[in-house]
């Protein structure tokens, strides 16, 4: 009797110990931790509850926060916890808030200024516990310098600075030329453009067109701009533009006029001069057109003389015989 008592003592002094045995350190879930100064215990006896808290950026997506210890085991926690938002950053004027990165814990937004504004402060904002560190920087207004003052000629308004797309005019005294751009802006990058003009003197040379004369236009000296029209002399025909304009670069433009003579070749011969005396005048049918520039000239030799054509322009003296030969030559 005695040993079977005995027996009963042994078995609920084991069982009592089984259920009694302490829990280790509990391992939470991601970004959390034990509350207070549970973290610092390695063991706890049976039965002792405790609580998790969300890390430093983070807060409860929903869940018990605490467990118990039960005969070496701890329940199960169900907490979770997710990252902190810091909703929409303050309105910046003139500029614009970058979130391409988030608005949770951790984050950073970047701030960036609208063309002409200059950013002042730091542009990256980080998201912390308590919401969006640090001051949000300042979009300024761009401000231009006054460019350099030309050695010749001058510009309006004079400012000791300028703001964002303000414009300034030069302008040039007479007898110059304004070499550029007129106006210039104040730029998103601070400084004036286009670049800044000059003033220059344009001084066209003589135009000389060979069998050609001036026909109306400007006369010497040629400024910018400055026109002339040619025309070819009588039995000569212009083969480019006969009004050519003084540029910036003191080139005539386009290139000069050409007056050519007509090609006896190209032509139908009406009169071939077969048969007459020398120097006798000969009409040429070139180009649609009759001119009146057939010579039969003598061609001088080593060997003595001889005779052949070419087509020149006819002098005062032709015209009377070029005259008396329209209409009574034939093919």
């Amino acid at each position: 009797m005695a040993a079977s008592f005995l027996l009963l003592l042994t078995s609920v002094g084991l069982f009592l110990s089984a259920q009694a045995q302490d829990c280790s350190s509990p391992v939470g879930g991601d970004n959390m931790g034990l509350k207070g100064n549970d973290i610092l215990l390695q063991s706890f006896p049976d039965g002792t509850k405790v609580t998790f808290a969300c890390d430093v950026g983070y807060v409860t997506a929903g869940g018990s926060a605490s467990i118990t210890c039960t005969a070496g085991d701890w329940s199960s926690l169900r907490m979770t916890c997710k990252r902190k938002q810091c909703g929409a950053f303050e309105d910046v004027p003139n500029g614009n808030v970058d979130y391409s990165q988030g608005n949770e814990f951790g984050d950073k937004l970047t701030v960036t200024c609208k063309p002409g504004y200059n950013l002042v402060g730091n542009p990256n904002i980080l998201c912390g516990n308590e919401g969006w560190m640090g001051r949000p920087p300042v979009c300024e207004v761009m401000y231009c310098h006054p460019p350099k003052t030309p050695t010749i000629g001058s510009f309006y308004p004079v400012k000791e600075e300028y703001e964002y797309r303000e414009v300034i005019v030069f302008s040039c005294p007479d007898t110059f030329t304004l070499n550029g751009s007129k106006s210039l802006s104040c730029s998103e990058s601070g400084v004036f453009s286009p670049a800044v003009p000059e003033c220059v003197q344009i001084d066209c040379k003589e135009p000389v067109v060979e069998f050609g004369h001036w026909d109306s236009g400007s006369r010497g000296p040629y400024t910018y701009k400055a026109t002339v029209t040619f025309k070819c002399d009588k039995g000569y025909r212009m083969t480019n533009s006969a009004t050519i304009i003084c540029g910036i670069n003191e080139l005539w433009e386009p290139a000069l006029p050409k007056c050519e003579a007509p090609d006896p070749n190209g032509g139908k011969r009406l009169y071939t001069g077969l048969g007459v005396a020398f120097a006798a005048i000969a009409l040429v049918a070139i180009a649609g057109g009759l001119w009146r520039c057939g010579f039969l000239k003598r061609l001088m030799k080593k060997t003595g003389s001889g005779r052949g054509d070419a087509c020149a322009v006819p002098t005062e003296e032709d015209e009377v015989a070029l005259g008396k030969l329209d209409g009574a030559a034939g093919p």
